[in-house]
Parts: C-alpha cells; sequence; structure tokens
C-alpha cells in the first residue's frame, strides 16, 4: 500500500500535460486489449518471446503518450479557456489595449499623473494609458470625484492615499474605451513601487468586488497584475505563481461575473504551460 501511495503521489506532482498524455495513452492501450480480446485475437498468436511482446506493447504506449503531449501542446500553445466562480476565464496572449473588454490597469494608490520615467514609466501600462489612450485632465477630474465620495483628504505632497485594490473607472473620450485604473501597489519616497504577498492578495480580494460593482456585464481584460513590479518585499515572485494568486483569490472572493474575464499575456505564452491552467484550482488544492 505505501508503494501505491508514494506512486500515486509522485504521479500527481507531475504536470498535468504529462499525467493526461500517459492516462489517455493508458487508455488507447486498454481499449485495444479490449477490442483484441472480443475479436479473439492476441499478440500471443505472433509466437514471439513475451518480453519482446511487453516492449511492442511498452513502445506503442510511448508514442502514443508522446503525440499526445504535442498535440495538446500546440492546442494549448496560444491559449486556454476555464471556469472559476462559474465565470468563464480566457488566458490568452495579445495587446490588452487592443482586447475587447472593460481594461484593468494597474497604478499607484496615489493613481498619480506624472508620466516622466521617474514616478511613471513611459513603458508601463499605467503610462501607456496617460500618454496614449486618455486626457489627463479628464482622470485627474476622475480621481477628484472618487476621493470626494471615499471622503479622502490630500497628503502632505498634495496626493490622495486610496486603499489599495480600489477601482476608477475611467471612460476615454480618446479611444472610446473604458479603463479600470487599479490602485496596485503604493509608492516610498523614491518612488518605487514596493508591495508583499500578503498586501498583494488582500489588493486582489477588493479589487474583484470592485470589479464587480464598476463592469456593468461587459467583459474584464487584465494583465498579469505585479508582473511588472520589482519589489516584493518578501522576494521577487514568479509571474506563475502570480498568475494563480490571480485565479485563487478570484474563486474565494465570492464574486462571479456573468461576463468573461480576460488575462492577457504580453507577446507570447512561453512562460506559462497554458495547459496546466485547465484544472489548475484542484491541483492547488490536492497540494
Amino acid at each position: 500500500m505505501n508503494k501505491l501511495k508514494r506512486v500515486y503521489q509522485w504521479f500527481h506532482k507531475l504536470p498535468k500535460q504529462i499525467q493526461d498524455s500517459i492516462l489517455f495513452s493508458m487508455s488507447v492501450v486498454g481499449i485495444i486489449s479490449t477490442l483484441l480480446t472480443v475479436l479473439g485475437a492476441s499478440l500471443k498468436d505472433l509466437n514471439l518471446n513475451i518480453w519482446f511482446r511487453m516492449g511492442i506493447i511498452f513502445l506503442f504506449a510511448i508514442v502514443v503518450a508522446w503525440l499526445f503531449y504535442l498535440f495538446v501542446g500546440n492546442m494549448f500553445k496560444d491559449s486556454v479557456e476555464l471556469s472559476v466562480a462559474k465565470t468563464p476565464v480566457e488566458i490568452s496572449c495579445g495587446d490588452i489595449f487592443k482586447t475587447p473588454g472593460y481594461k484593468v490597469i494597474g497604478c499607484d494608490t496615489h493613481f498619480d499623473t506624472r508620466v516622466d520615467d521617474v514616478v511613471i514609466s513611459k513603458n508601463s501600462l499605467h503610462g501607456k494609458l496617460l500618454l496614449e489612450h486618455a486626457n489627463v485632465d479628464d482622470v485627474k477630474i476622475k480621481i477628484e470625484e472618487s476621493a470626494k465620495k471615499l471622503g479622502l483628504i490630500k497628503n502632505e505632497d498634495g496626493l490622495y492615499d486610496f486603499p489599495l485594490g480600489t477601482i476608477i473607472r475611467y471612460d476615454s473620450r480618446i479611444d472610446n474605451q473604458t479603463y479600470l485604473m487599479l490602485a496596485l501597489t503604493e509608492l516610498n519616497k523614491n518612488y518605487e513601487s514596493h508591495t508583499n504577498m500578503a498586501k498583494y492578495e488582500l489588493m486582489l480580494m477588493k479589487m474583484w468586488k470592485e470589479i464587480d460593482r464598476v463592469y456593468a456585464s461587459n467583459d474584464v481584460v487584465l494583465p498579469i497584475l505585479g508582473a511588472g513590479i520589482s519589489r516584493f518585499d518578501d522576494g521577487p515572485k514568479d509571474k506563475n505563481d502570480l498568475l494563480r494568486c490571480m485565479l485563487c483569490t478570484f474563486n474565494s472572493s465570492g464574486v462571479s461575473l456573468n461576463s468573461k474575464i480576460k488575462i492577457v499575456l504580453y507577446k507570447s505564452a512561453d512562460d506559462f504551460p497554458l495547459y496546466e491552467y485547465k484544472d489548475i484550482l484542484n491541483v492547488i488544492s490536492r497540494r
């Protein structure tokens, strides 16, 4: 029993794509064996050595598993769909600004608008939003309105301190798109974005509830939140860890949307084993 338990544990530690390839291969071998039995045929009829016959079966199983592995790897190379909290979730490659839906853009807790490669990088999604897709004066008005609703007052630097996870909806007159500006991280005195995993998770939990408040049944488009942040105070985080955290917090948030969540991977999915995400919540729960 202990040996079987160790084999079971070893098997479930394998990547899901390998697990499913092995199971599919075993199923094919089992089906063929059953058909041969029904037809009254057997490899024994070939008068081959038993070890040779077992070698043929083993080699056939490996080939089938390999072909299945290549097939599903190609099928889920660029995108995968799953369901989380009864909400369809699509993970795919692309450009968030070109993907239809309400777009979540990570900002600092001040919702600063200074794109100068000091406070906000021109190459960040926040910077690109302000430079290419927004009217900064309109954004400032939305920030003022939101601060007033929350009863916030300006700090000594003349900025508002919004709670992490706060979302400000901005309807752009530049490209007629709707952006959900998110208070993702806090800035220190050197304008460096800082967070840690505990704050990150709390931010996500609040974010999902904020999205539920403002999404108006439209698809919601998100990047891998936090992937552009190099300063996790409790150590650097892998993009896969951040993506798993996004899915897990949504699953446990109590929020269920009647539209699709689209998580957009920038350029390519080379760093993401997308097939693994088909059953990611069950895999995490087993661990």
